[in-house]
């Protein structure tokens, strides 16, 4: 159908005629598949009504969720501000309030845009108009998202030169008057419509270290269950950072944890939430009992900071999980690692020093700051500095190994192995859902998707014009580059470490 519909622009009258029958008649296509007719290569009203005529037959709202960032991209290419989708959408966010939620913030994060305000605006009167009672709740959100942005912009203009200890204190001042507090406590968490935030904790608030000053945010959780819960929220605001490509991966890395989870394979991957809520502004989802690789070799002295002691790691996870708890804590750190593994090198993720990853106190590893993907990778003098496929370090093989030195000679390690060969596969089978996503999105503007050359990166690490076991082969292949190289991994740590050492968290 595809190529068919490619040719409507170009076809006479008669042709046309001929072309909107045999749509009519044509079997509905999978969900996944008719994503692809809604970009913006296909404007013809016929063939974008045929694609949504299978996602209405073939979506679960927990699906229509999964693509819902796409399906409202897809809109800009809609020739009436009045269409189908528009109205589909619509209905789905008013009888689900989860989608209603997300959909009311993927549409306000564009409203600086001129060129979709329009049609982004009406959509959110005619949504709003409708919703009923929860539109308290979201102008509430939107009222203490406000006050964080002046908030942040007033410290980036006025206190900038000012020392960590001033700065704080302006942020206390300020947080601890009476109409902040009054915004900034009990209304629904934009990050998750589920969580409510209560009061907030100015002594546990803090300004972060990096460029932007994002805020460190914490709230009680007013839920009677609290104390079988959690007992708090914690959320980071940046004001500064594009986050939609953070959004995009995270998005994917959960959608490639259904595949797998389908497929039998559990490998525990952990996409916290993330939200774009306007130009340049955003809210991070902060992951209780967890710390990055740096700071806990930080905690092995002077040897592990400077990656001399590859055993650091493994002692930490070691230390919170004693007796029966250390061999699930192994199995999560391998399952996790694995999942990761493949994620970040199908998708290019670059900058992934030992502050961007992350392990819980159970053992679960976890990637964070997708501000490179697709091979963007940061230079040095031109050279590319991350010259691995993916990180694998010694750190990480002993982990998995349980303490072992000649790691990759294990029983454990082979396991691992087959563990990143089944993961990679079962991506590869999905490969036109995964290049549809990206496609849908070249038109929003993120920095490093702009060209199909971009997502032809996608095509590389999937080795789509390879057999199956040629491909396995080749990602065998990076795999041992990974474990090999991993000499090279460490040195950028220690460099990093060194420059960021005063400043960790």
């Amino acid at each position: 159908l595809k190529p068919l519909a490619c040719l409507v622009s170009h076809l006479c009258p008669p042709g046309l005629h001929q072309m909107y029958c045999l749509l009519k008649e044509w079997p509905l296509m999978e969900s996944e598949s008719a994503l692809e007719l809604l970009d913006c290569n296909f404007p013809d009203p016929m063939v974008r009504e045929f694609a949504l005529r299978c996602l209405v037959q073939g979506l679960t709202d927990d699906k229509l969720s999964q693509y819902l960032l796409q399906l409202v991209q897809v809109l800009k290419y809609e020739m009436y501000l009045d269409n189908p989708l528009a109205r589909f959408l619509i209905k789905k966010a008013l009888t689900n309030q989860r989608i209603g939620h997300f959909f009311f913030w993927h549409l306000k994060s564009e409203m600086h845009n001129k060129t979709v305000s329009r049609r982004f605006g009406l959509l959110l009167e005619a949504f709003c108009r409708a919703c009923g009672m929860y539109l308290k709740h979201l102008n509430r959100q939107v009222e203490a998202m406000d006050k964080l942005v002046n908030l942040t912009d007033t410290l980036k203009q006025e206190k900038k030169d000012e020392t960590q200890k001033v700065q704080m204190k302006f942020l206390v001042e300020h947080m601890s008057r009476p109409d902040y507090m009054e915004s900034l406590q009990g209304f629904v968490s934009p990050l998750n419509p589920v969580h409510q935030l209560g009061n907030l904790r100015l002594e546990e608030c803090r300004i972060m270290s990096s460029a932007k000053r994002p805020l460190w945010l914490n709230w009680e959780n007013p839920d009677i269950m609290s104390e079988l819960l959690f007992t708090n929220n914690e959320i980071i605001f940046k004001n500064g950072d594009d986050l939609r490509q953070d959004m995009l991966t995270l998005q994917i890395i959960k959608i490639m944890e259904n595949i797998w989870q389908n497929q039998g394979l559990d490998l525990r991957m952990l996409p916290y939430g993330c939200l774009s809520i306007g130009d340049c502004v955003g809210l991070i989802e902060v992951v209780k009992n967890s710390f990055t690789i740096m700071q806990i070799q930080c905690k092995g002295g002077l040897k592990g900071a400077l990656q001399f002691n590859s055993n650091t790691l493994h002692h930490w996870i070691k230390d919170k999980n004693r007796g029966e708890g250390y061999d699930r804590a192994i199995d999560l750190f391998t399952r996790s690692c694995a999942g990761y593994c493949v994620a970040t090198f199908i998708l290019g993720i670059g900058d992934r020093h030992n502050s961007n990853i992350m392990v819980k106190e159970n053992g679960q590893l976890f990637h964070i700051d997708f501000g490179h993907f697709l091979d963007h990778k940061k230079k040095k003098f031109g050279y590319k500095r991350e010259r691995v496929p993916f990180v694998l370090t010694q750190d990480f093989l002993i982990v998995i190994s349980k303490g072992v030195q000649e790691s990759t000679k294990t029983k454990e390690f082979e396991r691992f192995q087959e563990m990143c060969y089944k993961a990679y596969l079962a991506i590869r089978q999905h490969a036109s859902l995964f290049i549809n996503l990206f496609s849908l999105l070249l038109g929003c503007g993120m920095p490093e998707l702009q060209t199909f050359d971009d997502i032809a990166y996608l095509r590389k690490t999937l080795a789509l014009e390879k057999s199956q076991q040629e491909a396995l082969e080749y990602f065998t292949k990076q795999m041992n580059d990974a474990h090999h190289g991993g000499w090279s991994t460490k040195m950028d740590w220690i460099f990093h470490t060194i420059r960021h050492m005063p400043n960790e968290h």
